[in-house]
């Protein structure tokens, strides 16, 4: 992937979906109290293990758009000729990022694979195992870790290329997220599964269509004007369904008890309106009915 294309809007909606999907991946691996960190210009996902133990995650996410290939970069080198740097310059770099991350906290990296607004790959591993795959990576597959400008860390490929096998520099020294979190022993190399059930995948989409209609709405309820943002659920707009119609405009914010009311069928988004069963016209509730939307 070009820079241009690294670096564009879309990248950043990525990510940003990402971060909103991360907690839900987690907590199915046993891990609680899930929070994502921004410092120093790198990226962390906090958790607590099964015993309580602090856990954070160095995230890195994988920069292709295919299905088939993913990598993950660790930064530009400001020299004209980055070809003509000797191997030792890679590692370095990379064992100094390592090294930037510990510093903050980090205790484990997470590589992941994301096409299409959804994860389809990750790859847990200890941080310092981060430096000693990339240093297998340079020995032994020399010209894809030193892919284009920067160092770089292949951990998927499915094309069935001459060095596909590059990707085994850090499946081997993968860790399963539940043995990292204390819930099994399997040992490196030996993740188990990393199927995302289907229960998981429509809990990651939810989240990140709240990301979505949340920005849009500006994290405001529409009906109450409500801005706390852990009260605010995403609804979808009549006609839309939840299986295919997960862009922004597809749906508005809305406070969480008066989503519930829509759930069970006792309020309606009605021509721009928020239309009251009127059973449910009762206390603070009336003040809703037939309230225009405000986005």
């Amino acid at each position: 992937m070009s820079k241009d294309q690294a670096r564009s809007p879309k990248s950043y909606e990525n990510e940003e979906l990402l971060l909103a999907m991360l907690p839900e991946l987690l907590e199915q691996k046993g891990f609680a109290g899930v929070t994502t960190v921004r410092t120093g210009g790198m990226k962390f996902v906090d958790a607590r293990a099964s015993d309580g133990s602090k856990v954070r995650f160095w995230l890195k996410q994988g920069w292709t758009d295919s299905r088939n290939y993913s990598a993950i970069q660790f930064g530009l080198f400001k020299v004209q000729e980055p070809g003509k740097l000797p191997d030792s310059h890679f590692t370095d770099y990379v064992a100094d990022r390592v090294a930037s991350a510990k510093a903050k906290g980090a205790t484990h990296a997470l590589l992941v694979h994301m096409v299409d607004s959804r994860i389809t790959n990750y790859v847990a591993l200890t941080v310092d195992d981060v430096a000693e795959a990339y240093r297998q990576q340079i020995a032994q597959w020399r010209k894809r870790a030193r892919n284009t400008k920067t160092p770089t860390l292949w951990f998927e490929d499915a094309r069935g290329g001459p060095d596909a096998d590059c990707v085994t520099a850090v499946t081997s020294l993968e860790l399963s997220l539940s043995s990292i979190c204390g819930l099994s022993d399997d040992p490196k190399g030996a993740p188990g599964s990393k199927k995302i059930s289907a229960e998981l995948e429509v809990r990651m989409r939810q989240q990140a269509f709240r990301m979505l209609v949340g920005n849009r709405c500006k994290w405001r309820c529409v009906v109450s004007g409500t801005e706390v943002k852990a009260v605010l659920d995403a609804a979808h707009l009549p006609g839309k369904n939840w299986r295919h119609d997960n862009a922004a405009d597809d749906g508005v914010l809305i406070r969480t008890d008066l989503h519930r009311l829509l759930d069970r069928g006792l309020a309606e988004l009605r021509d721009g309106k928020f239309w009251l069963a009127e059973s449910a016209r009762a206390g603070e509730y009336a003040q809703f009915h037939d309230r225009d939307l405000a986005a």
